[in-house]
């Protein structure tokens, strides 16, 4: 079951929301934008641009939400109920976070904490345990990022396609009053 139907506010500025059919390069363009930014500090844990099939596929399958400030889309990440690939089969329900991005024109605000606090509260309410996300294992500002918001290293999976860290916080419990930003 998608962790959203329609759209409800995140801030006073902004309101979160499925992504719809035909927005595809919306969602691809702020991951594209992203991965620019991440490469041009040295870090390349994402392609320069998604392949469009696995966006349309999320967004298919309601995983794929979109942050819409005043101008338009500021944000993206997707949430899912399984993540087979990287962490197995588990039977303790959970959220999963990932390509969580925030367009340049809206960093530095805690967008990215807002989110991920939302996230918890959904999974909270949602009767889930765990918020979990996956991380390029060579990164350590956004490890010490996830860290500082209260998730725990769980383990580095050695058959991932890539170096990867896997993490998890109780769901619920928000932290968006602090200063996390790496």
């Amino acid at each position: 079951m998608p962790i959203l139907a329609g759209a409800e506010p995140l801030t006073p500025e902004t309101t979160i929301r499925p992504a719809r059919a035909g927005e595809e390069d919306v969602v691809l363009d702020l991951l594209a934008e992203a991965a620019a930014w991440l490469a041009r500090r040295g870090i390349h844990q994402w392609p320069q641009r998604f392949p469009w099939e696995s966006v349309h596929g999320q967004i298919q399958a309601g995983e794929v939400l979109l942050i819409v400030g005043p101008g338009g889309p500021v944000a993206t990440c997707a949430v899912s109920e399984a993540d087979p690939e990287l962490w197995g089969e588990t039977t303790q329900p959970a959220y999963y976070l990932g390509r969580l991005a925030v367009a340049r024109e809206a960093a530095g605000a805690g967008l990215g904490i807002r989110i991920v606090d939302w996230v918890g509260e959904k999974a909270a309410a949602h009767q889930k345990t765990f918020v979990r996300v996956a991380t390029t294992r060579d990164n350590a500002a956004l490890r010490g990022y996830y860290e500082r918001m209260g998730f725990e290293h769980v383990a580095d999976p050695p058959a991932a396609k890539w170096p990867t860290s896997l993490y998890e916080k109780p769901a619920g419990g928000s932290r968006q009053t602090e200063d996390l930003r790496p």
